[in-house]
């Protein structure tokens, strides 16, 4: 029986008398067509390795497993994750880890290439998705879930009042696009709004030195949205004079806020504070 269906999920749940946990945001998939357009949009290749997020009963597990050689899932639930190993314990290519993903080190995976999936949690969302695109492992593809709600400040432009650090991330990494939408009654239980699958393919050469000045420093532009430029630099540097020379060099006013800004002006802005810092 497919996991992603109605009939597994309420003979599943009944058989481990248990019910979706909200702090867990668990809404458990039952649409099989949804769980195969996800996977196959992943474009798995042999030497892939797939890193899932959240499995909970293993819809897309499921899939996933028939399809990749190296599996690696992280799953914070006890009772989903001895559901898992259960169920799952024929496969050889399975590697779960019941942990918080947001605490995992990822360095195992340094050498290897890796696509990530998963039906993204919805009361953590934005810290799963910037530790994916901060992280330092080679990343191809990172497909994932969220409310539709979600996608449209993902998709929000310079200027806007949802623009925000996690839009320039994206830009910078690769390109995003809509794979999939999900009404709200293909769960169970059924969520208040619908849901989006979304791909990140990282198509950008990354430079994970300059990463790691140009992230933060995006991140404090928008630490206060209502403040200038000048005023959230101070506070990140604590140095206000620093702030203003930074700044000038880079022919940015001091007014000017957070969401005013594009890709380019941070990569210009991070440069300056590269070179400042040396």
């Amino acid at each position: 029986m497919k996991i992603a269906s109605k009939e597994y999920v309420v003979k599943r749940m009944s058989e481990l008398m248990l019910n979706p946990k909200k702090k867990y945001s668990q809404n458990f998939l039952t649409d099989y067509d949804t769980v195969k357009e996800s996977v196959d949009a992943l474009n798995i290749n042999e030497s892939d390795a797939i890193l899932e997020i959240g499995p909970g009963l293993g819809s897309l597990t499921q899939e996933l497993l028939e399809r990749c050689s190296l599996l690696y899932a992280y799953e914070i639930d006890i009772d989903m994750y001895n559901h898992l190993k259960q169920v799952f314990s024929r496969y050889d290519n399975f590697q779960l880890y019941n942990q918080d993903f947001l605490k995992a080190d990822l360095s195992f995976l340094m050498n290897k290439k890796v696509k990530v999936i998963s039906n993204v949690p919805y009361n953590i969302t934005t810290p799963i998705i910037e530790k994916i695109l901060s992280s330092s492992i080679d990343i191809d593809t990172f497909e994932f879930m969220v409310q539709k709600e979600v996608y449209d400040r993902i998709k929000a432009k310079k200027g806007s009042k949802d623009y925000s650090p996690l839009n320039i991330m994206i830009e910078y990494v690769g390109k995003l696009s809509l794979v999939k939408k999900v009404t709200k009654d293909k769960f169970i239980p059924s969520p208040n709004v619908d849901s989006v699958i979304l791909k990140i393919d990282f198509i950008n050469q990354r430079d994970q030195e300059k990463e790691k000045i140009l992230f933060p420093l995006i991140k404090a532009c928008f630490f206060q949205r209502r403040k200038t430029l000048l005023n959230n630099l101070s506070i990140y540097f604590n140095d206000k004079e620093k702030a203003k020379l930074i700044l000038e060099k880079a022919s940015l006013s001091e007014n000017l806020r957070g969401e005013q800004l594009e890709l380019k002006d941070y990569l210009k802005l991070s440069e300056i504070v590269q070179e400042y810092i040396k």
